[in-house]
């Protein structure tokens, strides 16, 4: 929230970053129906502690205030926009799986590799196989990536486990990640991700173990902040959806869905009747999933990654959703199956091509709207006195070029709660 006391106070910057050629917000309150994005030519941004007291013309810092800045960063010309805000990943896994994309490319459809023995189940024996320690490096890595590219926040699921012993395992990875990257790492529980094969003939059974076993062991460490299931055909149903999802929210985890992924299962409705956060993939949401959507708080997470990684046709209709007043976030799906794919810049490109989202809608997708799919658009997501200081200074020489040159990194600065959390030893293109 905008902290008005402190925005015109007469403590010195710990950080202030000037020289910016365009800042885009993503404020509300500063948002038009010109301008959505909230745009303020020639800016500056002041930091104290881990949080911003100044965004606004760089006009309006005066000397004093410039001189007495702890440490300045000049912009050279840059983009500003808030720190990229990945939703929905699932990044510590044993293994990979190229040759079921081999399969894949060949013509066999995801559902039948999974059918069997592929997909999730082979994951999940990968990722019992692994060590604590190989799956942190592992992970480390991939969320090193998405830093690079200008991600502040990242979700990160379990889910490859499928025991109560092997779900807190990957959990206590996602908390090693969280307590040592410069980056704010959420924590999803999804046991609910698959039936294992020792459950194969036992569904319920399983469904018991999550409810009465998994959620009191994750909730009594502490370490999830959501749970999320997977409700699709062949997967868990809408009955089985709705008992692990209150139970979790009885917990106190906030929920999540994938839903509507292959087929309209009615994961949408789910979603509303249950009060999710966010409801994910959609990319089969029937017309009544998105009327209740319409007339609901759940944020749409749309992952047009899977649908491009997985070769289909179909993406989710982000322009009906969008119209009919739902927020839409944009998330990568990262994952070793379905999307091994952690680049976000090229997903906001893929929310153009694919889905025919503005630019405009493309930015609010991965940073408030984002936010919001984590109940965190109070905490991050866009460039406002009072929230964390996370800002993404881009190499790029006007805004939309963020996604019109696909397959470059256009980060050239990244700042996640008021510290420098990565720079490019590359000379930048395009900043004076």
């Amino acid at each position: 929230m905008c902290d008005h006391s402190t925005r015109n106070g007469d403590q010195p910057f710990d950080l202030l970053i000037h020289n910016l050629s365009v800042c885009l917000t993503a404020d509300p309150a500063r948002a038009t129906q010109e301008d959505a994005l909230g745009r303020i030519a020639d800016a500056a941004i002041g930091v104290r502690g881990d949080r911003l007291v100044y965004v606004g013309p760089e006009a309006g810092v005066d000397a004093q205030r410039r001189s007495d800045a702890k440490a300045t960063l000049d912009a050279r010309g840059a983009v500003a926009m808030p720190g990229l805000i990945d939703s929905h990943t699932h990044p510590v896994f044993g293994g990979s799986r190229e040759e079921e994309f081999a399969r894949r490319i060949s013509g066999v459809p995801y559902m039948q590799i999974a059918a069997e023995g592929g997909g999730i189940n082979a994951t999940v024996r990968a990722t019992r196989a692994a060590d604590e320690d190989a799956l942190y490096r592992r992970s480390r890595a991939w969320l090193e990536d998405m830093l690079r590219l200008g991600v502040t926040t990242v979700e990160a699921k379990s889910g490859y486990g499928l025991t109560t012993e092997s779900e807190l395992k990957q959990l206590r990875v996602i908390g090693r990640l969280r307590d040592t990257l410069p980056m704010r790492v959420v924590p999803t529980f999804m046991g609910a991700h698959e039936f294992p094969p020792e459950y194969k003939n036992d569904p319920e059974g399983y469904v018991d173990l999550v409810i009465d076993e998994m959620l009191p062991a994750v909730v009594e460490q502490g370490i999830a902040r959501f749970c999320d299931v997977f409700c699709e055909e062949g997967v868990f149903n809408l009955t089985q959806t709705s008992r692990i999802l209150i139970a979790a929210s009885e917990h106190g985890l906030g929920l999540r869905l994938h839903a509507d992924e292959f087929v309209d299962s009615g994961g949408a409705l789910v979603a509303c009747e249950v009060g999710a956060i966010a409801a994910d993939h959609l990319m089969a949401v029937s017309p009544e999933g998105m009327a209740a959507l319409h007339q609901s708080d759940v944020v749409a997470g749309l992952l047009p990654a899977t649908s491009y990684y997985l070769g289909l046709q179909r993406y989710a209709p982000a322009r009906a959703l969008i119209e009919a007043g739902v927020r839409v976030a944009l998330a990568s799906d990262f994952n070793p199956g379905s999307a091994v794919f952690s680049n976000l810049q090229w997903v906001a490109n893929m929310g153009c091509t694919q889905l025919r989202m503005s630019f405009e809608e493309v930015v609010l997708a991965v940073t408030r709207h984002a936010a919001a799919a984590l109940a965190l658009e109070y905490e991050t997501g866009s460039l406002v006195e009072g929230l964390s200081a996370d800002v993404l200074l881009l190499d790029i020489p006007r805004p939309e070029y963020l996604v019109y040159h696909v397959g470059r990194n256009h980060a050239w600065t990244v700042v996640q709660a008021g510290r420098v959390a990565w720079r490019s030893e590359s000379d930048p293109v395009f900043l004076s």
